[in-house]
């Protein structure tokens, strides 16, 4: 609980210090609240409860119940720390020449929304709706969707602040975040494989089938050393779950395993 208030914090000190005087749009539901402070003169942390909450609540019938307190915690964690800083009257960085250090420092605080990820949790937004759709529909590729809503929030921005200089920053800040995010996930692929030796793979199929939606395929071996019999299991997975795929492990401690960046996947992974 401590590191999701940590990543609170953090995230809400680059969206105040520089994506606010920056006059540009992060990305996810950070970036509509953002807009709608710029019109109107609300702090963005009342909008950011405010478009989580019906999310939130959607997500408790159909997600983990953990996931969604520690969401629920980081949201509100998020929007208190944003109204403490505007009341404060925190520091603000206004570049007087280099405009793109605001997106560059504030892409990397958003994306250390990777670390709720890490944990087993989101940050809210389209983490959320992501999360809902991999559930449901666990073959369609929910990483174009959420870059889908990335580039119409872009769009949108140029409306909202009037300049192409706004959309060339949300642009900026959008990639240092993807990058950082994918660099605390330790992948910057959309899959990643495991390989997974084990005595009693059976029981890890079914935790890959329920909580994942995966399937798997498993092979028979024999350990060269112990000359026992094992099972080999393979699974291909988003690189968003593999906290969810590490946590199935610890129940297999027994379990021998590695997992690598996968360059390209074809076939039931992508869509239906």
């Amino acid at each position: 609980m401590l590191l999701t208030l940590l990543t609170a914090f953090l995230v809400a000190m680059g969206m105040h210090v520089f994506v606010y005087p920056g006059h540009f749009a992060p990305s996810g539901v950070d970036g509509i609240a953002t807009m709608l402070q710029s019109l109107t003169g609300v702090n963005a942390g009342l909008f950011i409860v405010l478009l989580n909450l019906p999310l939130l609540i959607t997500a408790w019938f159909i997600l983990k119940r953990r996931y969604v307190i520690y969401t629920l915690v980081y949201t509100v964690s998020l929007s208190v720390f944003l109204f403490l800083l505007e009341a404060v009257g925190f520091y603000q960085f206004v570049p007087e020449t280099d405009h793109i250090l605001p997106a560059v420092f504030g892409g990397v605080a958003q994306g250390l929304t990777g670390i709720m990820l890490r944990i087993g949790s989101s940050s809210g937004g389209v983490d959320i709706m992501g999360s809902m759709i991999q559930k449901k529909m666990p073959h369609m590729n929910v990483e174009r969707i959420i870059s889908l809503i990335s580039v119409l929030i872009v769009g949108v921005s140029f409306f909202v602040y009037g300049n192409l200089n706004s959309v060339l920053l949300s642009v900026v800040e959008i990639f240092v975040c993807e990058r950082v995010t994918a660099m605390i996930l330790r992948s910057s692929r959309n899959a990643v494989k495991f390989e997974v030796v084990a005595s009693d793979v059976e029981a890890l199929k079914s935790g890959i089938l329920q909580d994942l939606g995966h399937g798997a395929t498993v092979l028979s071996g024999k350990g060269l050393y112990s000359k026992q019999e094992k099972g080999i299991l393979f699974c291909v997975v988003n690189h968003r779950q593999i906290p969810a795929f590490l946590k199935l492990l610890e129940k297999h401690p027994d379990a021998f395993v590695y997992y690598v960046d996968v360059m390209g996947v074809r076939g039931r992974f992508d869509r239906e």
